[in-house]
């Protein structure tokens, strides 16, 4: 599995301790690309950086875009995540199921925090 193909986004993150936790986390698992649209703190801060803890190159390599369209215009495949289950006409899958996605194309993993996220 190619990990240089595997991004994260985050969709109108409100906390800047949020951002800082997911950079953080991506690291951990050895991943690279954040992608954060629309944030609602000044990005970069000192906030962010420091809840980073050791992953300010994924806070200083991580791509801005103004929607979620642009951000995902080039993407094969897009992974959304939420707390609850919603009855969309979208595809759900279980986690098992990860194993049998092909990584050679471009996948972008969806976070939510909270907020709506779907909403333009």
């Amino acid at each position: 599995m190619s990990k240089s193909n595997i991004f994260f986004i985050l969709n109108r993150p409100q906390l800047s301790e949020n951002i800082g936790a997911c950079a953080r986390a991506i690291k951990n698992f050895n991943f690279k690309k954040l992608i954060l649209i629309n944030p609602r703190p000044i990005f970069p801060n000192d906030k962010i950086l420091a809840t980073s803890v050791g992953a300010k190159d994924i806070i200083t390599q991580s791509k801005n875009f103004d929607n979620l369209e642009k951000a995902i215009s080039k993407i094969d495949i897009v992974i959304a995540t939420s707390a609850r289950f919603r009855n969309k006409n979208i595809k759900h899958i279980r986690l098992e199921e990860l194993k049998n996605i092909n990584y050679k194309k471009k996948n972008w993993f969806f976070i939510r925090f909270r907020g709506i996220w779907f909403n333009k």
